[in-house]
This record gives structure tokens, C-alpha cells and sequence, in this order.
């Protein structure tokens, strides 16, 4: 087969394959319009956390004054849905779209907090994208709380990333993300208490509290404080001390 035969050919299939996909788009097109629509599906990744669910957005949308259920499926405005929705923080991305089923159909990916921030100038939580966005009325996470004052805080209310200047916030942040990935640590500390820029660690099966100082070179002093749990703690007892001590360089201070 010569050079000419095979690009006619070549020629010839694209041509097919555009008509083709030309003849689809506005079959789907003309479906569309005269589909109604029969029910609303919402699919959640990854959901591990009460406060988002299925029947909550379902609820929503049946009361956010755009016809949805019984609606044309060309007539649905997906972008104003996918804004109304957006208002709700605790979601990270949201794609909405219609189907030829008679289906508006809603994937949600939400947002995966790491600390809860129950201070008496901020409430609010911190994803695992340094996203803060505030509390809301359901159940508690099972995430390390924060308690005391944050220097240099946004406000209450308050809806996006770390500032810049919440040299804090990103610490406790970057401190938080440490805890989700080290399993002992993880399942030791359940709450963070601020004073003055110093910080208190609450173990959970421990009775007594770490003083940590600074969030400066937080790892290498939680690697030596691990070190005095696994040789000494065993022998002396887990209540022997109400304060251990692990600010200063090469040292652990215990206090009764």
C-alpha cells in the first residue's frame, strides 16, 4: 500500500471518528433536554468524620431554591449547585455533574482535619493541608486539641490558609502532621495546651504533663522523651511524676 492510499485512509478515519463523536455529543445533547431529572446522587471519598454526610447535602440542595428533582437535566445549573455548596469549608472539592440516567450526581472530597483548635482567642480546625476553617456543631474528631492563647491568630470565623504570619499556627501545624505519622506519638498525645509561646503536652496514658518549650526541634525532643518512656518509665511507674520536663538540650527534668 503506497504513501497516498494510506493517508486517504488516515484521512478517512479521522473524519469517521469526529463525525462519529459529533453525532454522540448532540444525541447526549438532545437526551438531555428532554430527560428529567429522577434523583440526586452523592458520593463522598473517603469519609471518615460525621459532620459530612450523604443525607446532610441531599438535604441542602432540596432547599436551596434551585429545582432540581423533576427538572429538564439541560436546565440544572450544576455551577450554581457546586457554589452553593462550596460554602461549607469542611468540603475540599466538589464535582457536579448530570448523566443520561436522569441522574445529578455530587462527588465530594473532604476536607481531613489534624488538629482541633479549642483556644480561648480561636476555635477552629487545621487540615492536613494547612487549611483552617471553623468548628462545627457535630461530634468531636479524634485529633489532638489545642487549649490556651494563639499569638498572632486570625479571627474567629475565619476561612483559608495558615497566614503568613501565624508563626504559631504553622508550627502546631507541621507538629500535628509529626503525630499523624508517627504511630507512637499519634496514639499518645491527645491534647496541646499554649501558654506565653511555651507548650504542655497531655499524654493520654500517662499522669503527668510535658513541658516541651518552644515548638523548636520538637522531634528531636519527643525522640528523647520516648527513649526515657521505653527504659525508665516502666520500672518507676507511669504516675510517679506530675511534670516531666524535656526543654533544655540533654536533659530531662521530672518533678512528683
Amino acid at each position: 500500500m503506497n504513501k497516498t492510499v494510506k493517508y486517504i485512509l488516515a484521512i478517512f478515519t479521522a473524519t469517521a471518528i469526529v463525525a462519529y463523536l459529533l453525532m454522540a455529543f448532540v444525541f447526549v445533547d438532545n437526551k438531555e433536554q428532554t430527560l428529567i431529572c429522577k434523583s440526586i446522587n452523592i458520593k463522598i471519598d473517603d469519609n471518615n468524620f460525621s459532620f459530612i454526610d450523604a443525607n446532610n447535602i441531599k438535604t441542602i440542595l432540596m432547599n436551596c431554591g434551585e429545582k432540581i428533582i423533576g427538572e429538564h437535566l439541560d436546565k440544572i445549573n450544576t455551577y450554581k449547585i457546586k457554589q452553593i455548596l462550596s460554602k461549607n469549608h469542611a468540603i475540599k472539592s466538589i464535582n457536579v455533574f448530570t448523566t443520561i440516567d436522569a441522574n445529578l450526581n455530587v462527588e465530594i472530597e473532604p476536607r481531613h482535619p489534624i488538629l482541633r483548635i479549642q483556644c480561648e482567642n480561636l476555635h477552629c480546625y487545621i487540615d492536613d493541608t494547612g487549611y483552617i476553617f471553623p468548628l462545627l456543631p457535630k461530634p468531636n474528631l479524634d485529633v489532638p486539641i489545642v487549649t490556651g492563647i494563639i499569638s498572632a491568630a486570625p479571627r474567629n470565623g475565619f476561612a483559608g490558609y495558615i497566614p503568613k504570619n501565624g508563626k504559631l499556627l504553622n508550627q502546631l501545624y507541621e507538629f500535628a502532621i509529626f503525630l499523624k505519622k508517627d504511630a507512637f506519638w499519634n496514639n499518645m498525645i491527645e491534647q496541646i495546651d499554649v501558654a506565653n509561646n511555651k507548650i504542655e503536652i497531655i499524654p493520654q496514658i500517662a499522669g503527668h504533663i510535658v513541658k516541651l518549650g518552644s515548638l523548636d526541634n520538637f522531634k528531636s525532643k519527643l525522640n528523647k522523651l520516648q527513649k526515657f518512656y521505653k527504659n525508665a518509665m516502666p520500672a518507676i511507674g507511669w504516675d510517679k511524676y506530675k511534670t516531666i520536663n524535656i526543654e533544655y538540650k540533654n536533659q530531662i527534668i521530672c518533678k512528683k
